[in-house]
């Protein structure tokens, strides 16, 4: 995950999107009598399994769901065709004994029937790049070094994003595959798929953590402007309590459903969740006298410009989605993909670009990590926006979980060699486990750190490995195997992956020893509001 920002899901909050707002290509329409919404959400099914998004992960089940050989019913068991020995195990195989039956088990979806035109899938892709980072955007201005030296960064890269989704376009086309780790499968092999899944996994994990930090800031802001600053000497309006009260109450009921469908409205209202901050930010600097402020005119060091770039990373973060949007396009060409791309690309620059710069002029260097923390909650427009952003990250936390899970489940079943019957029989148990442990711990981990600033510099860490080192290798992969692919210029492909990697790389590294050394071993800087 959408966050997603996802919430992805940001990153979220695009795997969200994906789940819950239409099913993608392998997902299956399911028939028959309607129950109990809450149970059937429960222990049913759901359209589209978590596991497909793993599709190439979970052992031979995806390849057998998407031939139409095996389907999965109401109750969580197999539905099949006559049975005949393949490699000494029973596996099902199509049967088609009159169209009706057909018309029950073929893929079949609304996108590959009608697909989306580029406009809509530019949509997608800012729906699932803008979540949480925005509130970061006006302290990563001042570490960057002020207003000119971040603008210049997003420049550079906004160039390289749209450069790396057509490359893992151009890389999708080559084998027609429909998932970003579809693509690795095909240019990299399965090792590089179930790393990169590793990652999409950790991500989806961080933002868990982001949206809860995210709301402990909201709450803070709210009773620091109604009870002033000593209010956390109150157990009750501490935000270790109020950020654990609310994950309990609101969030946790949500996590153990299998069907999500009835997040769909909620998380589609995500986007104009995040602009609001812009719009308000920019209406306080306009209207309200604000003290004067010192601003940066270059970066401190060339580290700290390093240090930013995952930041600006995480903020424009749309790859692990952009393949199955641009395999859903109605017209699927890569001039599309590019228009598309282009698009998200600069209607993100001009709003991370407003936040930034009307952010930084109205606070300065003293600016917090999240510029929530910098408003007056006593007015009624500034408490809409954290009423807003409080439901927004509830609403989206379930589906990073989701999408989390299904990564989880799909590793497990392929490095366990789980086979097809266990893996969808054991899925009730491992669900509740699963999603246990990724609450419990992602509660823990938010309620005791302050800086949301750290957490998304290490999820920078994980998205300069998507955006750069992921399709990098998948360049390389291509390369390796130029005969099955009939390069033109195999040497230019080459470079190009290989330039990608060591850029993707540097800023891993560095970016994630100076975290750990600076912002975890030695503390950090927080940013409680309470005294």
């Amino acid at each position: 995950m959408a966050s997603h920002r996802k919430s992805m899901v940001s990153f979220s909050e695009a795997f969200a999107s994906t789940a819950t707002t239409g099913m993608p290509a392998g997902a299956y329409y399911r028939h028959g009598p309607g129950g109990n919404f809450i149970q059937d959400s429960f222990h049913s099914s759901t359209d589209f399994p978590t596991y497909i998004a793993w599709q190439t992960l979970s052992t031979d089940l995806s390849e057998r769901m998407r031939q139409g050989s095996v389907r999965l019913s109401r109750t969580n068991t197999l539905e099949y065709a006559p049975i005949t020995e393949e490699n000494g195990e029973k596996a099902p195989l199509l049967n088609i004994p009159d169209e009706t039956s057909f018309s029950e088990s073929t893929i079949s979806t609304p996108a590959i029937q009608q697909g989306v035109a580029w406009t809509v899938a530019a949509f997608l892709l800012v729906n699932s790049a803008l979540g949480a980072g925005v509130l970061n955007y006006p302290a990563a201005y001042d570490r960057a070094g002020g207003i000119l030296a971040a603008t210049l960064l997003q420049i550079l890269m906004i160039c390289l994003n749209v450069v790396t989704m057509l490359i893992l376009g151009y890389c999708s086309d080559l084998n027609g595959d429909n998932t970003f780790h579809d693509v690795l499968l095909t240019t990299c092999g399965r090792r590089a798929q179930q790393i990169a899944a590793i990652s999409i996994l950790l991500s989806c994990y961080g933002i868990s953590i982001t949206f809860l930090i995210v709301i402990g800031d909201q709450y803070d802001r709210l009773f620091a402007s109604l009870f002033g600053p000593v209010f956390c000497h109150e157990w009750y309006l501490n935000r270790q309590f109020t950020t654990f009260a609310t994950a309990v109450l609101f969030i946790m009921p949500l996590c153990y459903f299998q069907r999500l469908d009835f997040l769909k409205y909620a998380s589609s209202l995500g986007i104009f969740v995040m602009l609001y901050p812009v719009f308000l930010t920019i209406f306080i600097f306009s209207t309200e006298e604000l003290e004067k402020v010192t601003m940066k005119t270059k970066p401190d060091n060339f580290i700290d410009l390093v240090i930013t770039l995952p930041v600006i990373c995480f903020a424009y973060q749309a790859h692990e989605v952009v393949v199955p949007i641009y395999a859903n396009m109605r017209d699927r060409r890569l001039a599309n993909l590019a228009k598309a791309t282009i698009l998200t690309t600069v209607f993100l620059f001009v709003i991370y670009t407003l936040m930034g710069t009307f952010g930084y002029m109205a606070y300065g260097s003293k600016v917090k990590p999240d510029i929530m923390q910098m408003f007056d909650a006593s007015n009624p427009w500034v408490l809409f926006g954290i009423g807003a952003l409080i439901v927004k990250m509830v609403t989206t936390y379930p589906l990073l979980t989701f999408c989390g899970r299904g990564a989880f489940d799909g590793l497990y079943a392929e490095l366990t060699k789980l086979p097809t019957k266990e893996f969808i029989e054991g899925e009730p148990r491992r669900r509740i486990f699963i999603t246990t442990g990724w609450f419990l711990t992602t509660v823990a981990l938010a309620t005791f750190t302050s800086n949301v600033g750290v957490v998304i510099e290490l999820l920078g860490c994980l998205a300069a490995a998507n955006i750069f080192i992921f399709p990098g290798l998948c360049l390389i992969g291509v390369f390796h195997q130029q005969d099955k692919f009939l390069l033109r210029r195999p040497m230019a492909v080459f470079a190009i992956g290989a330039v990608m990697v060591v850029i993707g790389s540097f800023v891993f590294g560095v970016v994630l020893l100076n975290t750990i050394m600076h912002d975890i071993t030695k503390g950090g800087s927080h940013h409680l509001l309470c005294t």
